[in-house]
């Protein structure tokens, strides 16, 4: 007799809890077939995003659990926050599953983005070797600079490490997009860019055929 009040009283909690508040959905996971092969996951979010970590550990989680279903179909996953995809600020990015490696991948790696990182006096350096998507052509490679300080520096100190880093990388014989973020150099979704006193970002363009950078057509430096 006791057990069945019991239930009948938790019946009643639960059914007055949803006349009070209806279900509020936080967030969905939607797995589906494409077009010409592969699958696509997507991580819906609604309301509030969760912070950037928690949403890598669901993102991948939820990508472990769809190569369960058929680990020989390629998945693209993604997160969304209601129909925008989320940003380099709320997550590390799109996950690839290339089910002929059985190997999960960021989306740079599955591109064939080559990626290093350095620390150095006052900065931590992360340098891309980019290259436009397989099968455009012609293929053009360029280098992706990314130059974080803990605290913000300067205006000056902040191009004289682009400059300083960009003539190290001139001999590379790429053109160089560079870059000054703020932020924690171990956690990525950190990187907050830089602004300039035009209310734009400090960066600098360098070209290898004509060694010139400049910053929106402007002549910064010229190398010998």
């Amino acid at each position: 007799m006791k057990v069945n009040v019991l239930a009948g009283a938790v019946f009643i909690l639960v059914c007055q809890m949803a006349l009070a508040a209806p279900p509020k959905k936080l967030f969905d996971v939607a797995l589906e077939d494409m077009k010409g092969g592969g699958r696509v996951l997507n991580i819906g979010f609604y309301g509030k995003l969760p912070p950037p970590n928690i949403v890598d550990k669901i993102l991948r989680e939820s990508l472990s659990h769809a190569i369960l279903i058929d680990p020989t179909m390629d998945i693209v996953a993604t997160a969304f926050l209601g129909n925008d995809t989320l940003n380099s600020k709320q997550y590390s990015g799109t996950l690839i599953y290339n089910a002929s490696q059985k190997k999960v991948m960021t989306f740079d790696e599955y591109s064939g983005v080559k990626r290093t990182t350095s620390s150095h006096s006052g900065y931590f350096l992360e340098v891309k070797e980019d290259k436009t998507l397989n099968g455009i052509k012609p293929e053009r490679k360029w280098l992706s600079v990314t130059i974080v300080f803990a605290k913000e520096p300067s205006r000056s100190a902040a191009y004289d490490a682009i400059f300083i880093e960009t003539q190290k990388l001139a001999t590379r014989g790429l053109d160089v997009n560079a870059y000054v973020s703020i932020g924690d150099q171990k956690v990525e979704t950190s990187w907050v860019q830089m602004q300039d006193t035009d209310g734009g970002y400090i960066f600098a363009e360098y070209n290898a055929a004509t060694k010139k950078i400049s910053r929106k057509g402007q002549l910064l430096k010229q190398f010998p």
